[in-house]
């Protein structure tokens, strides 16, 4: 990785501050005693038996009612068992002590955010965000979350979780223990969670946090994602501020986890009928533990990369991608997702108003690739592998990416809502109102085909 910040060590913060609440996560591994690990793995499995058995009640009525209603019948609304959250605690409530006996032996939390999670689901499902929702699988780790009566932090190192007592965890969480202490900080939730043979809980607390009034935007960059380069920073005067180089966690691990898989596969898994045996709880979990040291390489590159931005420029513009439709491009759909595109702008936008930069998303459909950064001409067609970008018009070559990036830096000075909008994210994609100068002064000279391939290969010369 090399990234190249002028005055990276005078990083300015803003005088004018105000304190408020925020929801912030906080993430540790848990070290926990072989008693507790089945206490643990229980919870898990109650919340999971408790999810399925009510998605099958609910599943089970709804699909009698709509062969009673093809077969004539006419059905009332009250036949049909409602889906909210309230609707299935109601219906754990009437059936837990047939569906499960042993209910008491774990405690209220798992079963009151099944009933979250599955209203959550079929909500998601009704409103066409997902299908329709499944059945949870056995043998796949799994996570159970706790409310703030449940779990609360004893020290520095240890938590103490109802009906599973006191568990270490492997790094101090000194962080989140001064919140607590000073009072700063509430406890919302908890969620433990088992990952490649590994716990770890995830608290999310309500601190009251100082947050910095909008720095004026003087340090403006603007930032290209891609593939070969992950990351390309310019300012609007041409200079290039940050290269990132991508280092493939995916796929260098690829041949690993293939070999890994493999031998999985030769090993008796889970299935109907039929326990894992122990030698392939043994090689699945060398799968995962593969598959979890990508994930973490991966998150700890982009929150290096945003909190550096966050706290050296005022002004970062990039691009809004529409990452969904990209990954319907089937061969670069697995560089695309281990390069997380969505996750660095995610992370961008939360971290922005912790510092007091502002993001601006621009025009998804601003051709920053095609532009030429110099005389603002714009090309009809660039192909994926061309990597260095040549001007007909005006001569310039230069890298693709730095180009693009320079483009999305000068963006920024064109667009109304960064004077307006306070500190976090803001789109100036535009639509539903005049085009900007900028966006006038390229669709005056631009040819009216231009995505053709019967335009020009160079447009406003």
């Amino acid at each position: 990785m090399a990234i190249v910040t002028p005055g990276a060590d005078t990083a300015r913060m803003p005088e004018s501050t105000s304190i408020a609440k925020i929801s912030q996560a906080y993430r540790y591994e848990l070290d926990p005693t072989l008693e507790q690990v089945a206490a643990l793995r229980s919870h898990v499995g109650a919340t999971r038996f408790c999810y399925n058995a009510l998605l099958g009640l609910v599943k089970e009525n709804w699909d009698t009612n709509r062969a009673r209603k093809e077969a004539g019948e006419e059905v009332p609304r009250e036949d049909y068992l409602g889906a909210s959250h309230f609707d299935l605690q109601h219906l754990w409530y009437q059936h837990r002590d047939e569906l499960a006996p042993w209910w008491a032996e774990n405690g209220s939390s798992c079963y009151n955010y099944a009933h979250l999670h599955l209203s959550k689901a079929f909500t998601n499902w009704k409103k066409g965000r997902s299908k329709f929702p499944t059945f949870k699988r056995r043998g796949q780790g799994g996570s159970v979350t706790f409310m703030n009566g449940a779990v609360k932090l004893t020290d520095s190192h240890h938590l103490r979780i109802s009906r599973v007592g006191d568990l270490k965890t492997f790094e101090s969480t000194r962080k989140m223990y001064r919140h607590l202490e000073r009072g700063t900080g509430r406890i919302l939730s908890a969620t433990v969670t088992e990952r490649a043979g590994k716990f770890f809980v995830s608290f999310t607390l309500e601190v009251d946090r100082v947050v910095p009034a909008t720095r004026a935007p003087e340090r403006v960059i603007g930032i290209d994602v891609g593939l070969a380069t992950l990351y390309t920073g310019a300012t609007p005067e041409g200079e290039q501020v940050l290269s990132v180089a991508n280092p493939r966690n995916y796929q260098r691990n690829e041949q690993r986890l293939a070999k890994a898989q493999r031998v999985a596969s030769r090993r008796q898994g889970p299935r109907p009928g039929a326990s894992p045996s122990n030698r392939w709880k043994k090689a699945n979990a060398r799968v995962q533990k593969i598959h979890a040291e990508s994930a973490n390489a991966r998150k700890n590159l982009i929150h290096e990369t945003t909190s550096m931005l966050v706290k050296n420029y005022d002004l970062i513009v990039i691009e809004d991608l529409n990452v969904k439709g990209l990954l319907k491009n089937k061969p670069l759909a697995k560089h695309i997702s281990d390069a997380s595109w969505g996750e660095f702008s995610r992370q961008l936008e939360y971290k922005a108003l912790w510092y007091g930069a502002r993001v601006v998303k621009a025009d998804r459909f601003f051709a920053s690739s095609k532009t030429c950064s110099s005389c603002r001409a714009v090309k009809a067609k660039l192909l994926f592998e061309n990597r260095t970008y040549h001007c007909e018009a005006c001569g310039l070559t230069l890298d693709r990416d730095l180009n693009a990036a320079i483009n999305l830096a000068r963006w920024a000075s064109t667009a109304p809502a960064v004077n307006t909008t306070p500190a976090g994210t803001s789109s100036v994609a535009g639509r539903r109102g005049e085009a900007r100068p900028a966006r006038q002064n390229i669709d005056e000279t631009a040819h009216p085909d231009e995505a053709s391939t019967e335009a020009p290969l160079a447009v406003g010369a």
